[in-house]
């Protein structure tokens, strides 16, 4: 095999990423009854809480759709506006505790499945897999900074 064939294969094999991590969730959005925008936030606040304006940067977002899309989770329950403690005069919104736990047991479903396909692997394979990964985020990442120009 050359390394053109090689790299289709790369470009093939992160094409059924995409569509399988799309597929997963589309299903999970359907499955908690939300949009898949609103799902996009809740994968952020994972991280913690962010302010409005921080949630529209993030997911291109005007400041109204925003407010929208924290209205419904807060009313589903998903999330919660505090005060920051970063800034006195803004809220931050974050994903409340019950509802986390609804939203981990289904990306859970993720983990276990990597960990039954990559679990017998050697050290070096995993530390080349795990770098291979890497370097395709960054050039996603890297066109996903040029296209949002």
């Amino acid at each position: 095999m050359d390394d053109r064939t090689s790299l289709r294969n790369l470009i093939t094999a992160s094409r059924r990423i995409h569509g399988a991590i799309d597929a997963i969730d589309y299903a999970i959005s359907e499955r908690l009854g939300i949009h898949r925008n609103d799902l996009r936030v809740l994968n952020l606040l994972e991280h913690g809480p962010l302010t409005p304006r921080e949630i529209g940067e993030r997911v291109g977002l005007t400041s109204g759709s925003v407010t929208a899309l924290i209205d419904r989770l807060e009313r589903a329950g998903f999330v919660e506006r505090r005060p920051s403690e970063r800034d006195r005069r803004s809220i931050e919104v974050g994903i409340t505790q019950e509802r986390y736990g609804e939203i981990a047991v289904l990306y859970r479903q993720c983990a276990d499945s990597l960990m039954v396909k990559f679990g017998g692997q050697q050290e070096h394979q995993l530390k080349i897999s795990a770098t291979v990964l890497a370097d395709f985020a960054t050039a996603m990442e890297q066109v996903a900074a040029t296209l949002a120009l």
